[in-house]
């Protein structure tokens, strides 16, 4: 059974942010989340503010998501770009 991915109003926002070529390739890794949803580079997040939360790598990109395993629904919470400051 799939994933449904489905965006934060923050993620929308970042996503809208990045450049085109880095989209098509987080478009992608969004099909292979809903496909299987912790394949590929995907942690479990540390720390207090990041409880059940868990990040995937797509290149340079963070993708941060909450999955809602009763429903089968993996939330984007954000998309950053992996800098000293991504998780703080």
């Amino acid at each position: 059974m799939a994933w449904t991915i489905e965006l934060s109003s923050r993620a929308e926002k970042d996503f809208a942010r990045i450049p085109t070529d880095q989209q098509a390739l987080i478009r992608q890794s969004f099909e292979r989340m809903a496909d299987d949803l912790f394949s590929g580079k995907v942690k479990a997040l540390k720390g207090k503010e990041w409880k059940g939360v868990y990040g995937r790598t797509v290149g340079r990109w963070r993708v941060f998501f909450l999955p809602r395993y009763a429903e089968r629904v993996a939330h984007i919470v954000t998309i950053r770009l992996r800098t000293e400051k991504t998780y703080r």
